[in-house]
Formats: structure tokens, sequence, C-alpha cells
């Protein structure tokens, strides 16, 4: 809005709209009121309050239903509009799960039905609910939100008692989502197998330990693989938890290991602590085989393990005792009288107490754990309808309350319209999905992006400007090859602003894939922005291998570069290089000061 907006005129030209009845002349002047950024909360209720009215009298019923219940008005809401969804928005507020369940229904919304009864404590109504939603022919191509279903459907079995079908439904859905997650890492869609991989685990939960390693296993290797390192260790930890308390040491042990590994690669201060409880975890297993009156070789084995960490550490107690350990195994005269030589060798060793550092519980994430079974279901259920995936956040009072008040603007400029499917309210609709700014608004916008007319493409992508999710970047590649320049364009301004730690998977491909020679420097000079080790070592191989643009783009960058990794890189690669690669990677050097 201008800076030489006169609010006072705004107001008075819209009440003098409305005394004449002008209603859309007045909610001209509303829209102006209502569509600032600096508005409050008292001013933004009194100017949709008005729309309401505008609204209603236009008889558009369900844009003033969504103010009334927006402003906390239920029964208002309740009787502005017949439609069941509307309806059932009203009974969701209200906390009323089982009306709303039934309001669901009726609109034909059979996944929204079965979690409100499933709110309600109605698992034979959920039941039946995905039991029917799990043949909707929409279903047969969409192997991942299939097999969401009937994991919903064998969790609401089992809550029954009926363990049979229960179990059947939920092999179905592993299939599936197996297949699916297959399917998405091969079209390079890392964060959508991630959710398939999130429910797999969940399975695993209340389940096989193989079903929880393999959801673990994979999810921990996409986290690695975004550089969400707190992620990473809040999965090995919650893993490492659950080895242990199935009694799986071996696997334990082995993840212990691993997280040490990747604490010290990445400078985190969890390793000492992770390798000491990795080899407690393998005396444990030493100690289960001794007792349970398996082989002295496997026990040998596992203290092995044990003693590798703990001399890692400098804990020579700890090793010494071992030593002692297997000195009482029937391994052979030889071997025993070995293992008393070395215990006796480190009767004098001081053991290091270097302190060790735990994963704090601050650090740990409260969203690792989506509840995407649900959530994914509703997203596919909604269909990318931008006033229905709106009224969700608009209505929730998490948010923050510029949030809220821009979804409610998104779905009063769909339901309020004139024209709803007319290009100007789409491209609208576009820019008021962008400043809502959640990771909610991709899905209208990637419906957006499937429009006929590129200027309803333009606007979309132009707002997926503001969405920072590496979910952007699947509109961002559809708006690289589109057929209209200006959403090229606009997909180029979004590879060039995108630029964080898990955006450098998909600027990685655009670099290496497109055929354009500015996408391609654009997402390297992203990547260049990534505070990352991966994308120094990606500039560096541009510097190496690509044209000469590439390298000047590669050089910018790496002088730019503050990350503390980015000097040892380039000493390391200009040892090993010759000639004028090996000038330009220490000229680099010397201009960073190393």
């Amino acid at each position: 809005m201008s800076s030489t907006f006169d609010k006072r005129a705004v107001e008075q030209s819209a009440r003098r709209a409305m005394d004449q009845r002008q209603y859309e002349e007045a909610l001209v002047h509303l829209w102006k009121l209502a569509d600032r950024g600096n508005v409050s909360e008292e001013e933004f209720k009194a100017s949709v309050r008005d729309m309401a009215t505008c609204y209603a009298a236009l008889g558009r019923m369900r844009a003033a239903a969504s103010v009334r219940l927006y402003l906390g008005d239920r029964n208002g809401a309740f009787n502005a509009s017949s439609l069941p969804l509307d309806r059932a928005r009203v009974q969701v507020d209200a906390k009323d799960p089982e009306g709303a369940a039934q309001s669901f229904e009726q609109a034909g919304w059979l996944g929204h039905a079965a979690l409100q009864c499933e709110q309600a404590k109605n698992d034979r109504g959920a039941r039946v609910l995905w039991d029917r939603l799990a043949t909707d022919p929409r279903l047969h191509d969409d192997l991942y939100t299939a097999g969401l279903v009937h994991f919903n459907l064998g969790r609401a079995c089992l809550r029954l008692g009926d363990r049979s079908a229960g179990r059947k439904a939920i092999v179905h859905a592993m299939h599936l989502l197996t297949a699916a997650a297959d399917g998405f890492e091969a079209k390079g869609q890392r964060e959508r197998a991630f959710d398939c991989y999130g429910v797999l685990l969940t399975i695993g939960k209340e389940g096989s330990f193989e079903n929880l390693a393999e959801g673990y296993l994979n999810c921990i290797r996409i986290l690695r693989e975004d550089g969400l390192k707190y992620y990473v260790i809040q999965y090995y930890e919650d893993f490492q938890a659950l080895a242990m308390q199935r009694n799986e040491l071996h696997a334990a042990a082995t993840l212990f290991r691993e997280a040490a590994d990747y604490s010290r690669r990445q400078g985190l201060p969890y390793g000492r602590q992770y390798r000491f409880r990795g080899a407690e975890a393998s005396t444990l297993q030493g100690d289960r085989v001794i007792a349970e009156g398996g082989s002295p070789e496997m026990a040998e084995n596992a203290y092995a393990a044990a003693i590798d960490g703990y001399n890692e550490l400098g804990l020579y107690t700890k090793v010494r005792a071992l030593y002692g350990k297997l000195a009482t195994l029937e391994l052979g005269d030889k071997r025993k009288a070995r293992y008393e030589r070395l215990a006796k060798r480190l009767e004098a060793m001081p053991d290091d107490m270097t302190p060790m550092q735990g994963f704090p519980d601050y650090l740990r994430m409260a969203t690792a754990y989506p509840e995407i079974w649900a959530l994914d279901v509703i997203e596919w259920e909604q269909g990318g309808d931008p006033a229905e995936t709106m009224i969700e956040v608009a209505l929730d009072r998490r948010w923050a309350d510029f949030q809220r008040r821009r979804a409610a603007l998104v779905r009063l400029k769909q339901l309020g319209a004139a024209e709803p499917g007319a290009v100007l309210t789409l491209t609208e609709l576009a820019t008021l999905l962008g400043s809502v700014e959640l990771y909610v608004c991709l899905a209208p916008l990637e419906k957006l992006m499937t429009h006929d007319d590129a200027r309803v493409r333009q606007s979309a992508m132009r707002a997926t400007r503001k969405l920072f999710f590496k979910r952007s970047f699947v509109s961002i590649m559809q708006g690289l090859g589109d057929t209209a320049p200006e959403v090229r364009r606009e997909a180029l301004g979004c590879v060039q602003t995108l630029h964080f730690v898990h955006a450098l998977d998909p600027l990685s491909r655009i670099y290496r894939e497109s055929p354009d020679p500015e996408v391609r420097r654009a997402a390297l000079a992203s990547i260049g922005k990534v505070n990352r080790v991966e994308a120094v070592e990606l500039l560096i191989d541009a510097l190496r291998n690509g044209d000469r643009q590439d390298k000047d783009v590669a050089k910018e960058n790496l002088l730019r570069s503050d990350q503390a990794e980015t000097k040892e890189m380039l000493r390391r690669e200009a040892a090993a290089e010759t000639g004028p690669l090996r000038a330009e990677l220490e000229a680099i050097l010397r201009a960073l000061g190393g």
C-alpha cells in the first residue's frame, strides 16, 4: 500500500457506498483497508465485518459465512451457508467432531470425516469411512495416498481389536509406500520419499524391527543429504533408544558408532558420548551371548568392538576389564594368555576424563515427526483448493495473527469474487497465497501452476519465491520448462532467491540438468550462498569442469565464502592439482588469507 494511503478517506468512501447500497464499490474500498501489511487485528475485523455485510447483500453467502466464522460468530456462520462443507468448518471450530464427521461425509470428504470420527473416539465409524475411501478410483494411480489411507484403515482395525484385518491393511500400506518411495526417489523428489519412510518407521514402532530400521535409516539418509544435522542427530537418538528397548544390541552399537562419526564430521560435540554408548552396547551384547550360552567367538567379537570404542576414548579401565573377561572365555590357551598380558599391560594407564556431552533436549524439534498420514490425506482431499486450504489456517490460533488474516483474505478473494475463475481473481489469489508464507500454500500454488493462462502461472511462480521450502522446487522446475517466457523468468527469479540449507539438492539438480546456461549460472550462484561443505565442493568442481562463465561464478562465490572448512578444502584440492587450476585455487586461497 502506498505511503500516501488515506485511511480515513477510504473508510468514508466505503461507508458512503454501503449507505447507497453500492456493495461492489464498497468492497473495493474495504479490500484496501483489510489488505494492508500494518493493519491491526481490530481494524481488520472491522473491515471484514463490513465485507460480510456486502457479501450477504450480494448473495455470496459462503464468503459472508467465512467472515462470521473468523470473527467467532459460529451461529451466524452456520446459518449463512447450508453447504455441508461450510457447516463442517463451523463444527470443527466448535469442537464438535461427531457433527463435523457427518457434515464432511455429506460433502464427500471421507478422509476428513474419518479423522473427525477418530477425534470423537468413534473407531468403528472411522474404519467404515477409511474402508470406503480405499476404494476411491482416484487412488488407483496414487500409490502414496493409497498407502496412507490403508495405513489409517489398518490402525482403525487394530484399535477395534481386529488384528487380522488390521495387519492385512498395514502390510498393503507398506507395499504401496515402498513403491511410492522408489518412484519419488527416481524422480529426485527425496522429500516426498522421506514422507513414505516416515510412515514406515511409524509402522515399525508398532511392529517389526526390520520396518523400523528401514524407515529410520532411509529418513536419516535423506536428512543427511539435506544437511539437516540436528534432525539427523534426533533421529539417531530416537532409533538408538528404540533399538536398546528391543534389545537389538548389535544394531544399537552400530548406530552409536555411525552417530559418533557423523558428529565428528559435522563438528558437533556429541561424538565422544556416542562412542562410549556404542562400546557399552557392545559390552552388553557380549554379556548376553555368554549368559545365553552362545559361542565364545561371538562374545569375543562383541567385546573386541567395545574395546575399540573404549580405546579410542582413552578409557583404559574399561578396556582392562574387558580383556579380563576375554581371558575367562574358552578361546584356547594362547588367546587367553594374550588377553591376560594385555590386561596386565594396562594396569598403570590412567583414564582420559574428558567430559562427554550429550544431545540437549532444547535442540530436539517438536515437528520432527509430523502425522503425515493425516496431514497428507487432508491435502489430497482438499485438491489444492485455496479457500479450503486457507480456512484451516485462518481458524488455527497457533499461527501468527498476520498469517491468519492473510489466509482469511485468500478465502474471501475466492468465495467473494463475482467471477471466481477469472484470470484477475486467480492472479490475485496467487499473490495472497505467497503472502501467507506457510508450507500449506504450496498445494494451491501447484494447482495454479497447471492453469492454461500464462498470467496465472506467472503469478503462482512469483508467489513461490516467498516460500522457503524444498518442495517449492517442484513448481520451480516446472516453471523453468514452461512454454511462456514470463513464467520462465519468474522461475529463474526463484532460483536466484531460494538459497537455504536444504535447497542444495534441488539447486544441484538444476545446475547439472538445465540446458539453459543462464539458469545453470543462477543455480550455481545460489549454491554458493548455501552454508554447507557440499556447496563448497560443488563450486570447486565447477571451477574444475565448468565452462568459462561457470568458472567465473564459482570463483566469485568461493572468494565470498566464510565457511570454516573452505580454506582447508582449497588447500587440499590445490595440492592434488597441477597447471592452471592449481594456480587458480592457490590465488583464491591467498585472497582468503590462507
